[in-house]
């Protein structure tokens, strides 16, 4: 099942804004971008499903807020440092960050 919230993401927002500039200069037609982008959207959930194997720590200053709608969890944090489960750290991000969680196994049924 495809996730439209990759879109979202900088690597999302950057292919969008390529193919739509490759759709204004009349490279691709909409239903090759449509395509492109529904194929982003399947590859991106496959390669978080099937090839992440390690889990992250996530440290933050404070939860800004968080709910829980239609069998998923948004919780939106600020300044927020990921690090592995050694204590690593990988990234750390001054401002908000917005976490989308679903549960796996109740969108494999639909």
């Amino acid at each position: 099942m495809s996730h439209t919230f990759y879109q979202g993401t900088r690597i999302g927002q950057a292919l969008k804004e390529a193919l739509e500039e490759m759709e204004e200069y009349e490279q691709i037609s909409p239903s090759a971008k449509r395509m492109i982008i529904r194929k982003f959207d399947d590859v991106i959930c496959d390669t978080l499903e099937n090839k992440v194997d390690q889990s992250l720590i996530l440290r933050a200053d404070r939860l800004w807020s968080f709910r829980f709608c239609d069998s998923a969890w948004q919780l939106l944090l600020k300044n927020v440092e990921f690090l592995t489960n050694s204590g690593n750290l990988v990234a750390s991000v001054n401002g908000k960050v917005k976490i989308v969680a679903c549960d796996a196994r109740k969108s494999d049924r639909r």
